[in-house]
């Protein structure tokens, strides 16, 4: 393990770069270095003012500002958020995510790690006229590589009225609830969402429209969103440059969302079509529909179909209900999903989430889940000891599906600390245990599949 930490330090510089720039922008945030000279230079060409609309996000109201110009019209605005976070895994086994568009995590490959969670996300957006904003959004962040910068939104919002949104252009994919906000960490309760509910989503953002309707029913709303585009990401699934392209893939779905005073309820559908293969798989796919195994096995050509992605699509369902009295805040979120190729598991979800408001102090508690439907073993119907050839092509086909079987659930228990309304510092405790490996890496054979997650995060949004 030595060798192991030397050659994985724990403070890189890529990382070490992210970290002095989100810590320089927090310790502004928090009056901590002087801004009057700041101040001074922007105000020679811009007036910053308060507008009398605020931003609700869960815990604080914080205050929307606007850039003006000197002829007092609004014309753009600059915000953004950040994360610095700092991981430990008592368990050097394995390697611990944050979702599968990671590919470097925490404890095998190091024991303390800055980049599981540390993210920096900056927004600009403007309005053109009365009724039409532009909106362009960057995050950087772990992906398939080191840091890597993400045009994660880049859209023109059209509204018309109230109650209708139109947006054109790349969004957020928003098939759960926080799904297209989930790098936004000071807008939950949590160091990061729930692993074993949304670790597991392969697709951040589409490329396409979507439609929010909003109408009043007595004191409460109903909000019913549309969306359609595709996919135009790409998984790093074996070093150094093997991937799987999204590139293409149809997406399309909705939610109904009901909200009162205390509650609020949603119900989403979404549905994938990838428009590609899998590149690691393809070479069992060939060797199936080979004339050998055509004469030897007739099922052959069918199994080899029901393993490719291309032209498949997968299916999300989602329920989810929120809780939220006064100091008191409860989420439980379900969703199942259906896989029509034989190669990505269908599985069901869920967590559970009760946090308790103290002032400045927000203890909170987390039960979450993840398991495949598909059965263990799957009979590919390809007969055993004929041919050394179909046995190795068994062997690799049981191997591949093992290897993208989702099962793992933890208990987790949490403290956050808002330091004002634009910043908090929170401290996060999960044990997990895990059956099926595919939200990990590098797990050892000899790995038990228990873990304890030790996490301390500091968050910040600024307008």
């Amino acid at each position: 393990m030595k060798a192991c930490s030397q050659k994985h330090p724990v403070l890189r510089p890529i990382h070490r770069r992210l970290w002095l720039v989100c810590l320089f922008i927090g310790l502004m945030l928090n009056g901590w270095i002087p801004t009057k000279l700041h101040a001074q230079n922007v105000q020679s060409s811009t007036e910053i003012a308060p507008t009398a609309q605020t931003k609700n996000t869960g815990d604080a109201q914080i205050p929307d500002y606007n850039i003006l110009s000197n002829s007092d019209e609004a014309a753009f605005k600059f915000s953004g958020f950040g994360t610095l976070g700092v991981t430990y895994n008592t368990s050097q086994k394995f390697d611990y995510l944050r979702d599968l568009l990671q590919t470097k995590g925490v404890g095998f490959s190091r024991r303390f790690d800055l980049g599981v969670d540390s993210l920096l996300g900056l927004q600009l957006s403007g309005s053109i006229n009365d009724y039409l904003d532009a909106t362009v959004q960057t995050v950087v962040r772990r992906g398939n590589r080191n840091l890597q910068p993400d045009l994660s939104w880049g859209f023109f919002k059209y509204f018309p009225n109230d109650n209708l949104d139109l947006r054109l252009g790349r969004m957020g994919f928003d098939v759960y609830p926080l799904a297209d906000s989930r790098n936004v960490a000071y807008s939950y309760t949590w160091v990061r969402p729930p692993v074993e509910y949304f670790g597991g989503l392969i697709v951040s953002y589409i490329d396409g429209a979507d439609l929010v309707y909003k109408y009043a029913v007595d004191a409460n709303q109903v909000k019913i969103k549309l969306f359609a585009g595709r996919a135009n990401e790409r998984i790093l699934v074996q070093s150094p440059d093997i991937y799987f392209s999204l590139k293409g893939a149809k997406i399309w779905g909705g939610h109904l969302e009901f909200q009162s005073q205390n509650w609020l309820t949603r119900l989403g559908y979404t549905s994938l079509r990838f428009n590609q293969n899998f590149v690691s798989i393809q070479g069992l796919i060939d060797a199936l529909q080979s004339p050998l195994f055509v004469q030897i096995s007739p099922t052959a050509p069918k199994l080899g179909e029901n393993l490719s992605f291309k032209n498949k699509e997968i299916h999300y369902l989602s329920a989810g209900v929120v809780y939220d009295d006064g100091p008191l805040q409860a989420q439980l979120m379900l969703s199942r999903l259906h896989s029509q190729t034989l190669s990505f598991n269908s599985n069901v979800a869920a967590f559970f989430t009760l946090a308790y408001r103290l002032r400045s102090w927000t203890p909170y508690f987390t039960l979450a889940k993840t398991r495949p439907l598909n059965s263990k073993n799957v009979n590919t119907g390809l007969p055993a000891h004929v041919h050394p050839a179909i046995d190795q092509v068994e062997a690799g086909i049981q191997g591949f599906l093992k290897a993208t079987r989702n099962e793992q659930n933890s208990m987790s228990v949490g403290l956050r600390y808002n330091l004002n309304q634009t910043s908090d510092i929170k401290f996060q405790l999960d044990h997990l245990h895990n059956q099926e490996r595919l939200i990990i890496r590098n797990a050892q054979p000899n790995w038990d599949g228990k873990a304890n997650i030790l996490s301390v995060s500091y968050n910040f949004i600024f307008n």
